[in-house]
């Protein structure tokens, strides 16, 4: 049977400068294109894979923006669920940017096989 892979996972290889800088701002919007257009940090793993955890809650964010405005239309429970939805990616942020200052892999619960950056 194949390894299961924990949420977050230290990371091995070398750092530039920078990488951890670049991989922290990922997690902040649209900040992410820093460390996906920035040399030499562009071609660094850590940074790749925390741009492309970037990218994906930041889809998360926007999508669930455009589903919240109708779910939030459901009478006491819309309201609740859109504050639950959001405090937790909120949480995933939170605890993206702790990994990536801690020199660790995180991997996002429910996407993570998706690569959007390769």
């Amino acid at each position: 049977m194949g390894e299961k892979k924990g949420m977050s996972e230290p990371y091995a290889g070398q750092l530039t400068s920078n990488a951890k800088l670049f991989s922290i701002l990922a997690y902040i919007g649209a900040l992410w294109l820093l460390g996906l257009l920035i040399r030499p940090d562009k071609e660094c793993p850590f940074v790749r894979h925390h741009v492309n955890n970037g990218i994906l809650l930041l889809i998360g964010f926007g999508a669930y923006s455009v589903l919240g405005v109708f779910i939030g239309r459901i009478p006491f429970v819309g309201w609740i669920l859109n504050l639950g939805v959001y405090g937790c990616l909120v949480f995933v942020m939170v605890f993206g940017i702790i990994s990536a200052a801690r020199t660790r892999l995180f991997n996002i619960p429910l996407v993570n096989g998706i690569k959007i950056v390769k």
